[in-house]
């Protein structure tokens, strides 16, 4: 423990870089308790060590709780629509910053992935405008509060923009035991999609 913040630090522990080249270094942390804090240290030899911390501080990290997306309403769209607005629900959603600048979430995959800026309403939950898009397509829906590490769970968004190409077959057994196949474009599966038969008084 820091005697003059009372902070909780983290043991050392070693750790080989898991990429590695002329002028970048790369590691996964270990796991630790939220609010301990870190102090980064690297060495080409295992015994001249380099403190890695920002300015003024005595050390590098601090970490939080992980937050974690559990459901978005709606989850699924027409393209080229600027004015649906996300509601994602979860949990751990605290900024490590006040005003949370760093808060984005991600439409698909890097580095293709649409990132949009989103509001901060409570510790479980955020808004967020789904970006216009060009085609029909599922995209994963990650969220970021630090602008570097994304949440891992694997929610997505539709795009849809149907169009009905053919119905087979054409005649049909009166008894309701026939599959019919519609053939189209733009389909999305969103879980909740539905075909109705009807005439003009009586659909199903």
């Amino acid at each position: 423990m820091n005697p003059a913040t009372g902070a909780e630090y983290a043991p050392p522990v070693q750790i080989d870089a898991d990429e590695l080249t002329n002028d970048e270094a790369l590691w996964y942390t270990p796991p630790l308790t939220a609010g301990t804090k870190t102090l980064l240290q690297i060495s080409p030899n295992k015994a001249d060590w380099v403190d890695v911390r920002a300015p003024n501080s005595d050390y590098s990290f601090t970490y939080y709780e992980a937050p974690h997306i559990t459901s978005i309403s709606p989850t699924f769209g027409p393209v080229k629509d600027e004015n649906i607005e996300m509601t994602i629900d979860g949990r751990n959603f605290e900024c490590p910053d006040p005003a949370c600048k760093h808060l984005r979430v991600r439409f698909g995959e890097p580095p293709h992935g649409i990132y949009m800026p989103a509001t901060l309403e409570s510790s479980t939950r955020i808004k967020v405008k789904v970006p216009k898009y060009t085609k029909p397509d599922v995209l994963r829906v990650e969220l970021t509060l630090n602008g570097a590490d994304y949440t891992h769970d694997s929610k997505t968004y539709g795009f849809y923009d149907p169009y009905v190409i053919d119905v087979q077959p054409r005649l049909i057994s009166a008894d309701g035991s026939t599959v019919v196949t519609i053939r189209g474009i733009g389909f999305v599966d969103s879980g909740e999609i539905k075909a109705k038969f009807a005439n003009a008084t009586h659909p199903i």
